[in-house]
């Protein structure tokens, strides 16, 4: 694993473990997110593109600080050059950094960890590997009632030694 990200890894997860012992402002909510993701993976030159779910839940700490906690798996499967790939699985914690641009539309980043699982497979074969990446990424939310609202993000979900999983997703959220 590369240093450098190995060393933000861990620091990131410690901040993720230290946050929940700080002062939770009373009006701390939690939330959960469901989204639809076009995930592009690249190695080595090579690219599919598979359609994902992600499921997202997540707890806000403070107004701008929170961390939650994600879970995905391929709706459909990419082909390459008539080798089916998909992610098998996929799930990993973040920190959530977010701030009000205007009343109802808040802008956000995320730093974190993800374990990612794919899977190749011809008629008659199949292989798989799986392994871990710090991860990142940006999004916007918009909120159009008190608990329900909107977002889309661009995250890196996977980058280490030239093999990436990028992609954006749109999802739907309620906070209780």
């Amino acid at each position: 694993m590369n240093l450098l990200v190995k060393n933000l890894s861990v620091a990131c997860l410690g901040v993720c473990a230290a946050v929940p012992g700080m002062a939770v402002q009373p009006d701390g909510q939690t939330y959960a997110e469901l989204s639809y993701a076009w995930l592009k993976l690249s190695s080595t030159g090579y690219d599919v593109t598979t359609e994902d779910a992600i499921g997202r839940f997540g707890f806000e700490f403070t107004k701008n600080v929170g961390a939650e906690i994600f879970g995905a798996t391929s709706l459909s499967s990419g082909n390459l050059y008539g080798v089916d790939v998909k992610v098998d699985n996929a799930y990993g914690a973040y920190l959530k950094l977010r701030t009000d641009v205007s009343p109802g539309f808040e802008i956000f980043g995320k730093l974190g960890w993800v374990h990612a699982t794919l899977n190749a497979s011809v008629p008659g074969a199949s292989a798989s590997s799986s392994d871990s990446s710090f991860s990142y990424g940006v999004g916007a939310q918009y909120t159009f009632t008190d608990k329900w609202y909107m977002q889309a993000d661009y995250m890196s979900y996977y980058d280490k030694d030239g093999e990436t999983i990028r992609g954006p997703s749109i999802g739907v959220g309620i906070r209780f």
